[in-house]
């Protein structure tokens, strides 16, 4: 009977320990418990001034009143970008027209100025069929205004030895408010359009 009462015990400690270390057993790892968090604290998403594939400036404040997706990439990466912005083509194509530049707008944000000018945008823009007003390729030039941006997401941008960089990928959802609310991993593009569905369309 003891050691009944002692292996009870060791599993109800034992899942205790999990439902505190997993926020109720919402996140498993690391970067799951991250999103969460975000997710949880809603932060601003701060402003900062765009230049898009056009070679325009606009302001991340002249999207207040609409839901943002944001992806973040680099033009020259060779390894998720590519899939990354595929997805994100996927998105773009599934969203009603009617709801697409009125209630909903996508952003492509490249956080590599330097490389990535109007030109390289646009060249990308074409391969993946943003049409540069309901979907824009941009890039933040102010490093200082680009740095808070990914730093009030967490998007981590980490150079690498090749003239990259190794980033996280998502597609991160702001609200009428500019506020983030939800961040979908890249790989499931289906579930931002079913998230949008649910009280959108």
């Amino acid at each position: 009977m003891r050691n009944i009462i002692g292996i009870i015990s060791a599993i109800v400690a034992g899942v205790s320990l999990l439902w505190g270390g997993t926020d109720g057993f919402r996140a498993f790892t690391a970067e799951a418990a991250r999103i969460l968090e975000l997710e949880d604290e809603q932060p601003q998403l701060p402003q900062a001034t765009l230049i898009d594939s056009n070679g325009e400036s606009l302001n991340l404040n002249d999207f207040k009143g609409k839901y943002l997706l944001l992806t973040f990439m680099y033009t020259s990466c060779g390894d998720v970008c590519p899939v990354l912005e595929s997805n994100f083509a996927q998105i773009y194509e599934a969203l009603p027209k009617n709801v697409l530049g009125k209630e909903v707008v996508l952003l492509s944000i490249s956080f590599d100025p330097e490389k990535d000018t109007p030109t390289t945008l646009k060249t990308y823009s074409n391969h993946f069929g943003a049409d540069g007003e309901l979907w824009r390729m941009t890039t933040i030039q102010d490093q200082i205004e680009l740095e808070k941006v990914l730093d009030a997401l967490e998007v981590i941008v980490i150079p690498n030895e090749f003239g990259g960089y190794e980033h996280n990928s998502a597609f991160y959802v702001i609200n009428p408010d500019g506020k983030l609310t939800n961040i979908f991993d890249y790989q499931t593009p289906q579930k931002v359009v079913e998230y949008l569905d649910s009280f959108l369309f």
